[in-house]
């Protein structure tokens, strides 16, 4: 009869954590992070409106992978949908946190939210197709991948349009490379940026007019870098990110 018992309780238990109710999920969520109207469960939900640093990202759904238990990490594939953003990618996290194949497109604007004390907005669209991001409280370790920019546009004093820039991701020793290039812009770009994992950043990027660069963009690369003798600007610029 103990056998029994034993054996109920068991199950009793593999019940109640298997159907242990999506809106937990909200109790384990960092401070700037929240979400609403849950459904499904722990394991297996989903929430009508995720919100993160107060930018409403809409819809997200995920599945917890349990075998990532036996290895003491926590594994969940995740999707998340807006009118303005969508993406998918796996989450792995045992310390620092891990982003893997990372799909996701959208309206640049979405970023503008990272712009928004410069005086600056995006337009166009993107696509992000990134094998790996990795990073922890303090600092990014690895994102290897691509970036792809159509019609960009920034908007400021000036609106300078970007065209279609292409920036790839690739992890070294100590930093991260990101090569950057573009065309069909008002403007021509290329070069670098190197992000070091303390979050210090070196820019170095070659702007060149062509036959779309107006007569105020041209004035206008002046104070930008400096001039080189084939008319060219050097921007070289060095700083650390905040995150």
């Amino acid at each position: 009869m103990k056998k029994y018992v034993f054996i109920g309780a068991i199950v009793f238990l593999v019940a109640m954590l298997i159907y242990i109710p999506a809106g937990v999920a909200s109790k384990l969520l960092p401070k700037n992070i929240t979400a609403n109207q849950f459904q499904g469960n722990l394991w297996n939900g989903s929430a009508l409106s995720l919100i993160v640093n107060k930018v409403n990202l809409g819809s997200v759904s995920w599945k917890v992978k349990p075998s990532c238990f036996l290895i003491l990490k926590l594994c969940v594939d995740i999707k998340q949908s807006n009118a303005q953003l969508t993406s998918s990618f796996s989450l792995k996290k045992r310390g620092a946190t891990e982003l893997q194949n990372l799909i996701a497109q959208g309206d640049a604007q979405v970023l503008s939210a990272f712009l928004s004390d410069y005086g600056i907005t995006l337009t166009g669209s993107f696509e992000a197709d990134l094998a790996e991001v990795s990073f922890d409280d303090k600092s990014v370790h690895s994102i290897e991948g691509n970036v792809q920019f159509s019609s960009l546009a920034v908007n400021g004093v000036l609106r300078l349009v970007v065209g279609n820039v292409d920036a790839v991701f690739e992890p070294k020793n100590d930093h991260i490379d990101i090569e950057i290039s573009n065309t069909d812009g008002h403007v021509d770009l290329s070069g670098n940026v190197q992000l070091f994992n303390d979050m210090n950043y070196e820019l170095n990027l070659d702007i060149r007019k062509n036959a779309k660069s107006t007569e105020a963009i041209v004035n206008g690369m002046q104070f930008v870098g400096k001039i080189q003798p084939d008319g060219s600007v050097q921007v070289k610029q060095n700083g650390k990110l905040a995150i």
